[in-house]
């Protein structure tokens, strides 16, 4: 690596330093005496990283840049770049000991190039500060509300159906929405949805009053172009007391489960940890005795909600995406410390509609409560709400109702791994066999298929096979450890061993064979024929993996219907309803298409795919006319989480 290298959080690229030994004067090159400007300079973040071999890199994070220093001699440079609003260029020659002229003008005109220097306009004082109070305050980020009646899952299958289009019971709630998106939709007493700017399913988000201003704390998301909910903020700390005192209390009942994590949290107990305060809300509200309605949930649960996921997804994140830096293992060991500076490196305070409100020391003290087990600095309230006092009384059965949903979404998601696992032997298959008989029907398959995988490289969390075997590993674990929390010991069969398929009987291959034949034609040798029956076994493989995921998601389901007080629903789940989740999501374009519902269009066969059976059935008559192909898909996420 050279002295300084730039990047973005995907790719990493060297700069264009000039060379030490020859000068080379253009009128644009950079002179002492110019002056440089840092705009917005309190979203620089300055870390130190330790390798694994024990060396040590300074790294600034600046917007999207990231800038890395691995000589020492250079970290005094950056650093003190970092506390720069104008400046002199020469006068970087006295940061440290950079070396040289020629070497810190290469530094500089490489910070120029990148968009993080600029040269000072003479009417430029950089007083940001001003500009930021002359911005003061933003409009709403949020697009209009698509509905203006609040809503609850309790309206299923009806809502569902409204949403989707395909109706399900409330008994299947949980394998179609993630546990700790459960209470998102709901009203707290203060009359703002626990979910606030980013309520799950965002069709179902309300307008209510919210004030957003420019944010002003040092950082990534210092001035950035989405605004923070001051009103969000103004509730945080009217309730901090009690939420902090809340979230001790929910600390202390998961340590009792999980002892271990007292001598040092690891990534995967502090998503459980994290997982197990948002059921608490969502507990109160899917019970079916003594639920609170909605519009009744104490406002003190909805802000402890809104801080903690936070939390949550910043595990996640370490947890599921590939993007920037590698991701961790759950049993990797976690400091408050290490979570904060990796939300900073992972733009983790910036969300689709705007920036976290929370200043740094609000932050830094929540961290300190959830990971440290510290009392906030001004102490916890002498006495709570009776409604809290209540909710205490929830925590165990919360955490219960946590674990089983975990457990759901670690079977549910390994679903798609599989498909685009599916996607590439399909399309390896179909490749192979244009070559052996470039026929119309065949090279029909080749189109379908090609775009989908090139899609599915290009652009999602589970492009590679090893992204793909990290992330079932984590659904591994996740199972593992929640049925540990719930049990106290390990399950008899580990996630993968559920998820593997059971025998298939022979008539099923039968079907899938003469839909191929119905779509390709019968093979005239039997080189030929062995090419339909190698798409034929693709997708009768992937139907038996999605049975195994229905089977092994309705098991868990049961579970947590019974601890809810649930009437078991009357309508099977089946491999088709673990769609409506990325349709719920709302973010459907340019996604890789749910496989089953190509079977139809693509082989004229409609799947059936329940935790008791595999059943296919022909939906017309078709000869061997190519499928038109269309656009890619409505269907998986590019980030499943």
């Amino acid at each position: 690596m050279d002295s300084a290298t730039l990047a973005r959080p995907d790719t990493r690229a060297t700069c264009p330093m000039h060379g030490a030994h020859a000068e080379v004067d253009t009128p644009a090159a950079l002179q002492p005496t110019d002056v440089l400007h840092l705009p917005h300079h309190q979203r620089m973040v300055v870390q130190i990283v330790v390798g694994e071999g024990g060396s040590r890199e300074l790294q600034l994070y600046y917007g999207d840049q990231e800038i890395s220093f691995d000589e020492p001699e250079l970290f005094a440079f950056g650093e003190t770049l970092a506390q720069q609003t104008r400046f002199v260029a020469g006068d970087a020659l006295q940061w440290g000991e950079p070396g040289d002229w020629l070497r810190v003008r290469g530094l500089l005109e490489a910070l120029i190039d990148a968009g993080v220097l600029q040269r000072a306009d003479a009417d430029d004082d950089g007083d940001d500060e001003r500009r930021v109070g002359e911005e003061g305050v933003r409009p709403s980020p949020l697009p209009p509300a698509l509905t203006d009646r609040p809503r609850s899952w309790h309206e299923c299958p009806r809502l569902m159906a409204e949403l989707t289009g395909r109706p399900l019971e409330l008994g299947w709630l949980e394998l179609v929405v993630p546990i700790f998106r459960v209470a998102h939709l709901a009203l707290d007493a203060e009359g703002r949805q626990v979910g606030e700017a980013n309520v799950f399913p965002p069709m179902l988000r309300l307008d209510v009053p919210t004030r957003w201003r420019s944010c002003i704390y040092p950082g990534s998301r210092y001035q950035h172009d989405k605004p923070m909910n001051v009103t969000a903020l103004k509730a945080m700390r009217a309730h901090w007391r009690p939420m902090m005192a809340m979230l001790l209390k929910v600390r202390d009942a998961y340590l009792r489960r999980c002892p271990e994590a007292r001598a040092g949290w690891t990534v995967g107990h502090l998503e459980r940890f994290a997982t197990a305060v948002l059921t608490l809300p969502a507990w109160q509200l899917m019970r079916a005795e003594r639920r609170v309605e909605n519009g009744a949930l104490h406002p003190v649960l909805s802000s402890m909600f809104r801080v903690t996921d936070g939390l949550r997804m910043t595990m996640h994140h370490m947890l599921f995406i590939p993007f920037g830096e590698p991701t961790r293992r759950p049993d990797t060991p976690m400091t408050a410390a290490e979570v904060h500076a990796y939300a900073e490196r992972a733009f983790s305070f910036v969300s689709d509609h705007g920036v976290c409100a929370g200043p740094k020391a609000m932050v830094d003290e929540f961290l300190a409560v959830a990971v440290d087990g510290r009392e906030p600095r001004d102490g916890l309230p002498e006495t709570l709400d009776p409604e809290l006092l209540a909710a205490i009384d929830d925590i165990e059965p919360a955490i219960d109702y946590a674990m089983h949903g975990l457990k759901a979404y670690a079977a549910v998601f390994s679903l798609w791994p599989m498909t685009m696992r599916a996607y590439e032997q399909l399309a390896s298959v179909a490749e192979a066999w244009a070559v052996d008989e470039p026929v119309p029907a065949v090279q029909a398959l080749v189109q379908w298929l090609r775009p989908i995988v090139a899609q599915l490289r290009s652009s999602t969390h589970l492009a590679t096979e090893a992204w793909r075997a990290d992330r079932e590993f984590v659904y591994g674990d996740m199972y593992a450890q929640c049925h540990r929390t719930l049990t106290g010991q390990l399950p008899a069969q580990t996630l993968a061993e559920r998820l593997q398929p059971q025998a298939a009987p022979e008539h099923l291959r039968g079907h899938l064979l003469q839909a191929v034949e119905r779509r390709c034609g019968a093979a005239t040798t039997p080189a030929l024929q062995q090419h339909r029956t190698a798409v034929a076994d693709a997708l009768l493989d992937y139907a038996l993996h999605a049975q195994a995921v229905v089977r092994t998601a309705c098991e868990v389901q049961r579970d947590t219907n019974r601890h809810l007080g649930r009437s078991e629903p009357e309508r099977p789940f089946a491999a088709a309803d673990i769609d409506l989740y990325v349709q719920l999501a709302a973010e459907t374009e340019g996604r890789v298409p749910y496989l089953l519902d190509e079977l139809p269009r693509m082989f004229h066969l409609r799947a059936d795919i329940g935790a008791d059976g595999v059943a296919f059935h022909p939906t017309r008559s078709a000869g061997t006319v190519p499928a038109e192909p269309r656009a890619l898909g409505t269907h998986i996420p590019r980030s499943i989480s």
